[in-house]
């Protein structure tokens, strides 16, 4: 059995005649007839029921067409795989991202990507973590940032770095301003919680309050960062995220922010299994990866710790 002998077969078992099969393989009846006729003795069944108006496949013939079909869609996207291996990665790449990750790196990510690789096209969606997951899965967003603990989909997770998650109050209030504090001082605190709960932060701090027996006293919930960060300023309250994404109003004393002993969370790069990778995909990984670092190595991303040496793993 060869491949060659897979494309007659499925020609005929399309076409269910000699002549028309011929037409479309562009070679002579005879041939296809004695292909046909060497793939039924290797295989030891009669793959055919001829008769005066064509060919009819039989059961056997039907169970191989699934299986040749899937091998030549195979053997074809590996050829074209290949070839793309010696290509300049081209095309439109749908990052997911949490909003508050977003406004730290949709600027750095884009620049890099246009510098690297012009010819890719970035699309960025903001939403969160339970959203990007189905995201992911019905194929509406190549590559996300997930954090853990990851729901069991099929996907492959590249881990990028671990982040200190931290209690942010105003710059006047001194319980933030020497050093890190445990989860029992939120007591009594009025909080301002952002994202979606049991997910993310919002499941890290809820599950660690949980542990310690300690209530926790929500004044109002927002989606992002952005307005938790206004309410904030205004005295109305502490919000509990990472701090990068304010770094700005750290350094002019607008906020302080203070890591929150034992919380921590993990972030990764996601993709589903499914969907091979295009060079595209692949390289927008890469930048993602060199931004992490960039920014890690510069301050700009503070609290963490990057993980990109670390090998790829699978849920």
């Amino acid at each position: 059995m060869d491949l060659r002998q897979l494309r007659y077969f499925v020609a005929l078992a399309t076409q269910q005649h000699f002549g028309r099969a011929a037409g479309v393989l562009h070679i002579a009846q005879p041939a296809l007839s004695r292909q046909i006729r060497l793939l039924e003795e290797e295989l030891g069944a009669s793959l055919f029921d001829r008769h005066p108006k064509g060919a009819t496949p039989t059961k056997e013939a039907l169970q191989l067409l699934d299986r040749a079909t899937f091998v030549l869609r195979y053997v074809e996207q590996l050829k074209v795989d290949m070839v793309a291996q010696h290509a300049t990665p081209h095309g439109l790449v749908t990052v997911g991202l949490s909003p508050a990750l977003a406004s730290l790196l949709s600027v750095p990510l884009v620049l890099a990507v246009r510098k690297r690789h012009p010819a890719v096209r970035l699309k960025i969606v903001e939403t969160f973590a339970p959203t990007l997951y189905v995201m992911l899965r019905d194929g509406t967003v190549d590559l996300a940032i997930l954090n853990g603990p990851i729901p069991p989909l099929n996907m492959k997770l590249v881990p990028l770095l671990s982040e200190k998650i931290c209690a942010i109050g105003p710059w006047s209030d001194q319980r933030l301003r020497h050093g890190p504090v445990s989860i029992q001082q939120l007591k009594g605190v009025p909080l301002i919680l952002t994202g979606v709960s049991k997910s993310g932060v919002r499941l890290e701090l809820e599950s660690a309050a949980a542990r310690a027996n300690t209530p926790l006293t929500e004044v109002v919930e927002v989606e992002s960062l952005e307005v938790a960060r206004r309410l904030v300023i205004e005295g109305l309250g502490w919000t509990v995220q990472f701090a990068a994404p304010i770094k700005e109003e750290l350094e002019t004393g607008q906020l302080a922010a203070a890591p929150i002993r034992g919380l921590k969370l993990r972030r990764m790069i996601a993709r589903a299994v499914e969907r091979p990778p295009s060079r595209a995909t692949d390289a927008v990984t890469a930048a993602l990866h060199g931004v992490a670092v960039e920014l890690v190595a510069s301050g700009r991303w503070p609290n963490s710790t990057l993980e990109h040496d670390k090998r790829a793993g699978r849920r």
